[in-house]
């Protein structure tokens, strides 16, 4: 199941739950996004063949990001870019989270460990809003 938090048609982040299973290669982002993720799926004894990635240059606008929760669960409040809060959902073991625009609280209901992906080059300084 894919959750969208979205307000007044802009997309604010995708919520991907554990038991969203595909069967073939799926990204869950659009290919203009800032950020990529999908899911891929191959055969065994599959060799994807040896190859390496071209240095492409892009021009990022914004520090998107990409939260998959290892261990643990949390609520996510999602806020727009004047800080007025839009609405919450809730994050568990599995679950994978895609950030694309507005501010976010994360309140972790336990001792919990997640990995984290996001665009960079990253700076705190310039990168980060406190809203």
């Amino acid at each position: 199941m894919i959750k969208l938090i979205q307000d007044n048609d802009i997309l604010f982040a995708k919520i991907i739950r554990a038991n969203s299973q595909k069967n073939n290669t799926e990204f869950y982002t659009d290919t203009k996004d800032e950020i990529q993720f999908g899911i891929v799926n191959y055969a065994k004894n599959h060799k994807t063949g040896a190859h390496y990635h071209n240095h492409i240059k892009s021009n990022a606008n914004q520090t998107d990001e990409i939260l998959i929760m290892q261990n643990g669960s949390a609520r996510i409040d999602f806020y727009n870019n004047e800080g007025v809060y839009i609405k919450s959902c809730e994050i568990f073991k599995g679950d994978v989270a895609i950030l694309y625009k507005g501010g976010h609280n994360i309140l972790f209901y336990e001792d919990s460990q997640l990995y984290k992906i996001q665009t960079g080059p990253y700076n705190e300084k310039d990168n980060k809003t406190r809203i």
